[in-house]
């Protein structure tokens, strides 16, 4: 039996002494988009930076293709919210995607530049190879760093709140390339939003948090018909209803904090 690409197993971890994570356990398989949403506050960042091993966990365990984690691993990538200040603004948008590269081995310089035009391609940068970040829009910014983790080509993308800075338009055209991407290069992704509708919209599965020291509460399946679209999708009773189902616990969870 395949390992799943990421399993948490009974995490626990604090920071500066107060609890943040308390025994949660989740699990993602090959090719699965997992939403994570929750109250405010309740570590959803804290969870991600522990996921890819940017923190240790103080009891508990992860593993990732199997393997124990035990500080960042290669064939993860992470996309921030703030993708003004996760690019180079000195580099120009191909270099900072090869820069993503800098770890990869057995392809040449030649390669892996074709590699970068390739995907600026793929996220409609193309006639913006040359640019420096700060001569293109946010929304651009942000496919620029989309682009900068899939160059890498991880078998794992975890999403920290990737469009909160985007406008409404933006936001609906990436999540839609998000989609697609991840289809295309068959990415398994954990995305982490404070926007029930997205993580609806945009997953396989919705696991809701609980209050800090957070948990699962509840892991909702998501049977919604593929490819998405951002008119019918969210017109379809189903959608309704789970959106209805994820703002109630989330609602139940301030009232009991």
């Amino acid at each position: 039996m395949t390992a799943p690409v990421l399993n948490a197993s009974n995490v626990v971890k604090s920071l500066g002494g107060t609890p943040i994570i308390g025994g949660l356990t989740l699990l993602a398989e090959q090719g699965e988009f997992i939403s994570v949403v929750g109250p405010s506050g309740c570590g959803k960042t804290t969870l991600l930076t522990c996921l890819s091993g940017l923190r240790s966990v103080d009891a508990g365990e992860i593993s990732f293709e199997g393997q124990k984690l035990d500080g960042p691993p290669d064939g993860m990538a992470l996309i921030f919210q703030d993708y003004s200040r996760s690019l180079l603004p000195w580099r120009r948008n191909v270099d900072n995607v090869l820069f993503g590269m800098r770890r990869m081995t057995g392809a040449s310089a030649q390669e892996k530049r074709e590699k970068a035009m390739e995907m600026l391609a793929a996220v409609g940068l193309s006639k913006f190879e040359t640019h420096f970040p700060w001569q293109v829009s946010g929304g651009m910014q942000q496919r620029v760093a989309i682009a900068r983790a899939l160059a890498a080509r991880p078998h794992l993308l975890l999403l920290d709140e990737p469009l909160a800075a985007v406008d409404a338009q933006t936001r609906a055209d990436i999540q839609d390339l998000l989609l697609s991407l991840a289809r295309q290069f068959q990415k398994t992704c954990l995305l982490v939003t404070h926007d029930v509708d997205e993580a609806i919209y945009m997953a396989d599965r919705v696991i809701v948090l609980s209050n800090r020291p957070t948990r699962v509460i509840a892991d909702l399946a998501v049977p919604l018909p593929k490819p998405r679209d951002q008119i019918s999708t969210r017109a379809e009773p189903e959608f309704l209803r789970l959106r209805e189902k994820v703002l109630t616990l989330i609602r139940s969870m301030r009232t009991a904090a």
